[in-house]
């Protein structure tokens, strides 16, 4: 039969090896709609869903975007440092009144149309409308404007285009490594089963087709399990560099869209930057990183699971240092979609960048501070 969600051909009649519905609920759901209609979240496409790794798993292809999705993730957790000492008004600042100025009667160009199409009521709002969606042909993330000039902060992990070490990052995730593995197990699981109605077909007559078509799948699966990792790395190196050709795409909070665009990355840090084809953007001020206190209020700005332009609220849990590099711990969630995106304070400002999340646990995600922005792209001082 076929999936009536996703069209996915199989025996089972039960459950969707491919998207994971079960059909009987499906179709409840289905019939029921027209009757008690629901809105349901709107959602930027992420390319990363869970259910596309497909478990046939009769191509590489198919798992190239369930393994992006770990990219984020770090695999340690860096050690204690002491923590920056409490700034005068470290937990509760008083909103900063918008300078005459600011008003928006003296706003122009591209600040002027996202503060007409999405007016702002706090300090946060006007962060929001700073933040971006950068959406590649290969997944999705966040970034946000840095200066009136309309230059764009992001991970550089969010729009590199280096193929091979995207592929090398990918597959060093453990995560990664967990789910090629079990990926490998489906697909031994699904030959032997293959194996099986081959065997009951040959014994029946009229049924060459059949049997063409399954030989095929055999010994594609075959070939796949004999090198899985070398396949689905090819397919990552080869897809993430035919989409850097083209570029990336920019979203903004009204809908405006900016196409083909490319980044410069940076050689330390996970860092890029880009520049917007606009003028007089509105953006958020830097902060400093070096002032939080432990227990400080802070916010994320970005594009978790595809939601766009999500806040999200927590803590400063500490700084940590991992080699030569520090990072701001938080436990504000940061999930797929928020890297790059911006770190902001009770007043606005942006102290970090959103980078990754702590392996096998919840709530501990970092941030790169703001202060290495400038010192891996000097040109913005």
């Amino acid at each position: 039969m076929n999936c009536p969600k996703c069209g996915h051909a199989q025996e089972d009649t039960l459950k969707c090896q491919a998207c994971g519905i079960y059909f009987e609920k499906f179709r409840q759901h289905q019939a029921g709609a027209g009757e008690q209609p629901r809105r349901e979240p709107v959602r930027e496409d992420t390319g990363f869903g869970p259910g596309a790794i497909v478990l046939t798993a009769l191509a590489s292809a198919a798992l190239v975007y369930y393994f992006l999705d770990g990219r984020h993730t770090a695999t340690r957790l860096p050690a204690t440092s002491p923590p920056p000492a409490a700034s005068p008004a470290a937990t509760q600042q008083a909103p900063v009144p918008v300078p005459e100025a600011d008003a928006p009667g003296a706003l122009r160009g591209l600040e002027a149309q996202l503060a007409s199409s999405s007016p702002t009521h706090n300090l946060i709002e006007s962060a929001r409308n700073a933040t971006v969606l950068i959406k590649t042909g290969w997944g999705s993330g966040s970034g946000f404007i840095i200066d009136a000039d309309c230059h764009v902060i992001t991970n550089r992990h969010v729009v590199d285009t280096n193929g091979a070490r995207v592929a090398r990052s990918v597959l060093g995730n453990p995560n990664t490594r967990q789910q090629l593995s079990a990926a490998e197990l489906q697909l031994q699981a699904n030959l032997a089963r293959a194996q099986q109605l081959r065997q009951a077909l040959a014994a029946q007559p009229g049924n060459n087709l059949q049997v063409v078509e399954l030989d095929a799948k055999i010994e594609q699966m075959q070939q796949l399990l004999a090198d899985l990792p070398g396949r689905v790395s090819g397919d990552i190196s080869d897809k993430v560099e035919r989409a850097g050709r083209g570029g990336f795409t920019v979203r903004l909070v009204d809908g405006t869209e900016f196409d083909s665009l490319h980044a410069e990355l940076a050689e330390g840090r996970d860092l890029a930057m880009f520049q917007l084809p606009a003028d007089h953007c509105p953006y958020i001020k830097p902060g400093n990183s070096g002032g939080l206190a432990q227990g400080e209020r802070l916010y994320t700005i970005g594009n978790p699971q595809g939601l766009a332009y999500s806040v999200t609220s927590g803590i400063f849990s500490g700084a940590r240092t991992d080699g030569t590099q520090t990072y701001l711990q938080t436990d504000a969630p940061i999930n797929p979609g928020n890297s790059g995106g911006p770190l902001v304070n009770e007043s606005g400002r942006v102290v970090g960048i959103n980078t990754m999340v702590m392996n096998g646990a919840q709530g501990i995600g970092f941030a790169i501070p703001i202060e290495a922005v400038y010192q891996e792209f000097p040109e913005l001082r």
